[in-house]
């Protein structure tokens, strides 16, 4: 359906046609699809009893597929980020610089370490951090920066590598959203000291749960193992351990991997297409006033785990709220993206006012984004339709 031909049609949510129904969704990320090598792998594993080491063979070809030396596999991201910490001693007393928009994921582990998270503000076109805004931020306390390749899209991050290098600060880049990302001729995830990934249902590489941490550096990849494998244990005498520190079981699991192994040579194909799907988007998103589709620099590419688009809210006579349950009513099903404005969403943390009122180009960002999770299934017709209903719910609620 043309964009022009549903901008004067009465919106769905006053009574009028959708532009999708129920008996013609817009495709979910779910169902996944399944490699059919998936299943060989966990026939040949369970067939061997479990004397398979999926999880070494997963590792090797990880790092063989992002060009590092070392990968870790473990439990999530969240506990690879928090791994990663454990394994460099962050602890209380020690300040951790992240970024504020991202999830939960990102700093529980700075906050189970007792050491203090610190957010600098982002560059509000893209909501990801900056070497400027995090300079202001950065002091001899600093023990590691956690660069957030938020929606798919990676950080500036030569200006962020010499800052760290400068104060000799451990960079860990949060890669969950962004595998294969690239920025320059380099791959997320390998620009910084350690990157870490996500293997849940939803994400790019699905083995329904699972992360891994990737490294050059040997020490940091023994030190990850030691804390999150090895429970924080040395071997001791006559097949025995000693517990040396407070380690974590944070391991992964073999039927996972043998997923990830048939899961992981296709994501640089749908990666493609979920570029090229959105870039279509966006130029049809570029065409409606109002609305400023994601903006990505020349010398980056965007993955779209999530993709986003902007309302200049001064341009209509709605809120961003009603904004967005026009657009599901219309059958684009989407939604705010204040939650991930870490010190807005987690009531736990002390002084969030204040950590709120440094962030203005965080809260501008998030406080007017529409966003969903992004999919490779997409046909030309769904692109078509999703512009089609921005358009619509835009023209309805001009001022």
């Amino acid at each position: 359906m043309a964009i022009t031909e549903v901008r004067s049609g009465e919106l769905a949510i006053h009574g009028g046609e959708p532009v999708r129904g129920a008996d013609d969704p817009i495709p979910l990320v779910f169902p996944r699809a399944i490699a059919p090598a998936a299943k060989e792998n966990v026939a040949r594993l369970l067939d061997s009893g479990f004397t398979l080491d999926m999880i070494g063979e997963y590792e090797r070809a990880f790092a063989r597929a992002m060009g590092t030396k070392h990968a870790v596999a473990l439990s999530n991201c969240t506990d690879a980020l928090h791994a990663v910490l454990a394994a460099v001693g962050v602890g209380p007393g020690d300040e951790v610089i992240a970024s504020p928009i991202t999830d939960y994921g990102s700093v529980k582990g700075i906050f189970v370490q007792g050491a203090k998270a610190v957010f600098p503000d982002v560059d509000v076109r893209t909501g990801l951090i900056t070497a400027k805004e995090i300079a202001k931020v950065i002091t001899p306390r600093t023990k590691a920066i956690i660069a957030v390749h938020m929606y798919g899209h990676v950080c500036d991050m030569d200006p962020i590598v010499e800052l760290a290098r400068k104060h000799d600060v451990l960079l860990i880049e949060d890669v969950c959203q962004a595998p294969f990302a690239t920025y320059g001729t380099r791959t997320a995830g390998t620009i910084g000291d350690v990157g870490c990934y996500s293997f849940e249902a939803e994400k790019h590489i699905s083995t329904d749960h699972g992360g891994m941490a990737i490294t050059d550096d040997g020490d940091l990849a023994r030190a990850i193992r030691y804390i999150a494998h090895d429970r924080g244990a040395r071997p001791a005498e006559r097949g025995t351990r000693v517990h040396e520190t407070i380690g974590h079981a944070f391991r992964y699991g073999h039927l996972e991997a043998a997923v990830g192994l048939a899961q992981l040579p296709a994501v640089p194909e749908q990666n493609r297409k979920r570029v090229e799907l959105a870039k279509r988007l966006s130029a049809k998103l570029e065409e409606i006033d109002g609305i400023t589709p994601p903006f990505v620099p020349s010398n980056t590419s965007h993955v779209h785990w999530l993709y986003h688009f902007r309302i200049a809210t001064e341009a209509f006579r709605v809120d961003t709220g009603e904004f967005i349950d026009a657009l599901n009513a219309e059958g684009l099903r989407c939604g705010p993206a204040m939650y991930y404005l870490i010190p807005y969403s987690h009531t736990f943390m002390e002084d969030r006012e204040a950590i709120l009122e440094s962030l203005p180009n965080a809260r501008e960002h998030l406080s007017n984004t529409v966003r969903w999770p992004w999919t490779d299934k997409y046909s030309d017709a769904d692109i078509e339709d999703m512009a089609a209903i921005v358009a619509k719910v835009a023209g309805a609620y001009r001022n």
